[in-house]
């Protein structure tokens, strides 16, 4: 829960403020101390000003009203300050289920937040048993040791026993393993070793854990009529022992932790089951596992005890389908939901105030989805209480690695919090202040036949690029196309340059693959065994694929990765041959590709095939809006001047237009100022700017300050002030302060009303100032004015004269 508002003293009343040289703070009735003309040192104060200030006040109550109060908003606490400043996550949601971290983080941050730790490579079977029969612990042990020293009461949990990557190829293919092609699978020797590295992993670490993640992502291409089916992959324990594989695995886990007596939950964990197809293939298959299994483990235990949702997410993430897949789930009955990678990326480059915004309301919505069908006691709603864990994939933002550039973690680079903590924190309270604000539009590149280019930047769910070389099943069999095109039809015999012009913003390795389709995975059979035998540096020529660009690259930096490959039409069907793709190196998406090239390398000449994107010259569109608004005062008009468009979308700014508001008075220039003329003494005015080039008009700029123009000094009937106002936020309140200075060579009785019924007023010698500062009630004030009247007498004449002092208001809950 959100701390209570502070009390603040703001009851409708007259106040005054600090004064800057002597003079007299008059009470609504006019009466109180005269004060000393500062050069005689004489009472100045006579019976005809008191008089006008009576009914000056009289006046000023009679044309003020009170203001409605809005109910008060929940009040957060600022972004942008260190973890220590903010409520641990681990304690805001001690009561609804367990919070934690998977992988590695600022050691800090990690202790004050986290309840939980997965490792995040130290487990894997590449770092447990890269040769087998020798097993080494030493690194998973380490990272143990070092997060416990830290917190004694670290919970521990498990990753991962059996998964088709970072494992060895040697585990599921009959020895000696063949890199080359798939190779002859023998099913008992691939048992042997699924058996073998659960034993003795679990077995070492088991009584220490929570939960384990016995088989992780081994669903492919998901079929939701078909679980069996959609576990086919292009590499690992499938192609050896099928479909089966995963519940062996989890049987040989769960006779590893009941012969021992231990309570390790035993986990199914995979991404996107945010999609409602792949969520149906999971829940297929646990409830049938668990069905023919039932029985076999102790106290009614289920073969799997959790599913794990990897929340691997981005501004398009789908809510509603995360929650009406944690509802499928719960339906399994004795099944509970982990969330257990939880990042949200935002796209690459620069983090943008309004990408910022959204990630938090997308954190604050999958939260709020996550304590409604937590198991804990705090859960009060009617929903089914089955998520025990939700754990992060991070602390601050990286700029390299895992979701390196792409800004997913609820603390930026400098470990500062972004919106994104608020709104983990507090998501019903962040939800209630905030929304989305649209970042949609830009220029979509010109489309190439056969090639298809992703990016994160431009709202896709992943950056990358594939190339489809043919549609005939008889020559690339594993080369296909779901528009009929083409991007070129290799010829056997032939070499082929492939340029791809990337930049890194975050990701600073790249993978150039052999994929079967259009969509971000389906790998070719063989692809698997070979991503990562053949690396190079950014400077150097491929000649293998895949080809496994990962030295000489920094972040932001731009290069030209080349492949050079000869197609002698010779491998097999289920071998390496299929469409090109680029990827991310270790799956990262913060990248761009820029352009893309494929020739015909021979001895009579470079043939160009295939030039991405398309040499179209994209319209003009209307500039960027002019910034830096500034306005000066004078009587009955004011200068306005700007700093022109940062962008001029492609076509010169011809004319620029000033809007005067309220009243809408105008003024074009092609110059980078202008004088609005027509303007009344005495009124607030704020002013936009427009800038115009060949494809119309730019958005209006944001508001300049607000000023008020006034009569000279010396008019009759008039009086010459100078007023100005500001509105800012004060230890969470909205303070508004009004400056006045008398303009006039006589004195001048002023008093200043607020819109909640506040009056403030003195007498102001000739070239004095007076201001005077208020709090306002609730959280926020909307923008608005003070106003400021000021009554002189010259030749015994009164004269009387209302401004309006502007401020632009002020939002501190």
């Amino acid at each position: 829960m959100l701390p209570p508002p502070s009390p603040r003293n703001g009851a409708p009343g007259i106040t005054g403020g600090p004064m800057s040289d002597p003079r007299r703070e008059l009470t609504a009735s006019g009466r109180g101390r005269p004060s000393r003309h500062p050069r005689r040192g004489r009472r100045v104060m006579r019976p005809v000003v008191a008089g006008l200030v009576a009914g000056l006040m009289t006046l000023t109550a009679l044309g003020t009203g009170h203001a409605a109060v809005a109910p008060p908003e929940p009040e957060l606490p600022p972004p942008g300050q260190t973890f220590e400043h903010y409520p641990p996550m681990k304690e805001v949601y001690a009561d609804y289920f367990s919070f934690g971290i998977f992988g590695r983080g600022e050691m800090n941050g990690l202790i004050h937040n986290y309840a939980s730790y997965t490792p995040g490579n130290e487990m894997k079977p590449e770092s447990t048993q890269r040769d087998k029969g020798v097993f080494t612990f030493d690194a998973a042990e380490a990272a143990f040791a070092e997060h416990a020293a830290r917190n004694p009461d670290l919970a521990f949990y498990g990753h991962t026993l059996a998964w088709h990557s970072q494992t060895p190829t040697w585990m599921w293919d009959a020895p000696p393993a063949r890199f080359d092609q798939p190779g002859t699978f023998d099913r008992a020797v691939a048992l042997e070793n699924l058996n073998t590295h659960i034993e003795t992993v679990l077995g070492h670490f088991g009584e220490r854990l929570v939960a384990i993640d016995v088989v992780n992502e081994a669903v492919g291409t998901a079929n939701p009529a078909d679980w069996r089916a959609s576990l086919a992959k292009g590499e690992g324990w499938y192609q050896a022992l099928g479909a089966e594989w995963v519940e062996l695995a989890f049987l040989k886990a769960a006779e590893v932790v009941d012969a021992n007596g231990w309570d390790v939950k035993l986990t199914y964990n995979d991404f996107g089951l945010d999609s409602p197809a792949k969520a149906r293939v999971v829940y297929e298959m646990v409830k049938d596992i668990n069905a023919r299994h039932a029985g076999v483990r102790p106290d009614g235990k289920p073969l799997i005890e959790v599913i794990g949702m990897q929340g691997h997410y981005g501004l398009a993430t789908d809510v509603a389908d995360v929650e009406e897949n944690i509802r499928l789930f719960a339906t399994l009955g004795n099944v509970e939901v982990n969330v257990t990678e939880m990042d949200i990326a935002l796209p690459p480059g620069e983090l943008t105030p309004e990408n910022e915004n959204n990630q938090g309301m997308k954190y604050a919505e999958l939260f709020r989805i996550y304590r409604d069908y937590a198991a804990g006691p705090a859960n009060t709603t009617g929903n089914p209480k089955v998520v025990t864990a939700v754990k992060l994939a991070g602390v601050r933002d990286v700029v390299t690695g895992w979701k390196g550039g792409e800004f997913a973690m609820p603390y930026d680079y400098d470990g500062n919090a972004k919106l994104a903590l608020l709104g983990i924190l507090y998501p019903d309270e962040f939800l209630a202040t905030h929304e989305y604000i649209d970042t949609t539009g830009g220029q979509e590149p010109a489309p190439v036949p056969g090639v298809h280019v992703f990016d994160t930047s431009a709202g896709d769910p992943w950056s990358g690029a594939n190339i489809v070389l043919g549609d005939d099943a008889s020559a690339w069999p594993w080369s296909t196309t779901d528009d009929g095109e083409v991007a070129f039809r290799p010829e056997p015999g032939a070499t082929y340059r492939v340029t791809v012009n990337y930049t890194a913003k975050g990701t600073t390795a790249i993978r150039v693959r052999w994929v079967r389709d259009n969509t971000n995975g389906g790998y070719t059979s063989a692809d698997g065994a070979l991503v990562n035998a053949h690396p190079y540096a950014a400077n150097q020529v491929a000649t293998q694929l895949p080809a496994y660009f990962n030295s000489g690259m920094v972040n932001m930096g731009s290069y030209d990765l080349v492949s050079e490959i000869t197609m002698d039409g010779s491998q097999p069907a289920d071998g390496l041959i299929g469409n090109i793709g680029v990827r991310g190196g270790g799956g990262g998406n913060a990248f761009s590709i820029n352009r893309i090239t494929v020739e015909r390398v021979s001895p009579a000449g470079d043939e160009v095939l295939v030039t991405w994107p398309g040499a179209v010259a994209p319209p003009a569109t209307p500039p960027a809006a002019p910034t830096d608004v500034r306005a000066t005062a004078g009587d009955g008009a004011a200068t306005v001047s700007w700093t022109p468009p940062a962008e001029d979308g492609g076509s010169p700014v011809t004319a620029t237009t000033v809007t005067a508001s309220p009243g809408g008075a105008t003024c074009t220039t092609d110059a980078t100022s202008c004088e609005v003329t027509g303007l009344t003494n005495g009124r607030a005015y704020t002013f936009t700017v427009v800038a115009t080039n060949a494809a119309g008009d730019s958005a209006p700029s944001a508001p300049s300050a607000s000023v008020t123009p006034s009569a000279l000094p010396g008019t009759p009937r008039a009086v010459a002030l100078t007023v100005s106002g500001q509105a800012q936020c004060v230890d969470g309140r909205p303070r508004v302060t009004v400056h006045v200075r008398n303009a006039e060579r006589v004195p001048v009785v002023v008093a200043a009303t607020t819109p909640w019924w506040t009056v403030a007023g003195t007498v102001l010698w000739p070239g004095a100032s007076f201001e005077h500062t208020w709090t306002a009630p609730g959280t926020s004030v909307a923008a608005g004015h003070v106003n400021v009247t000021g009554v002189k007498v010259a030749g015994w004449q009164g004269a009387l004269t209302t401004y309006q002092a502007g401020h632009a208001g002020a939002v501190c809950g």
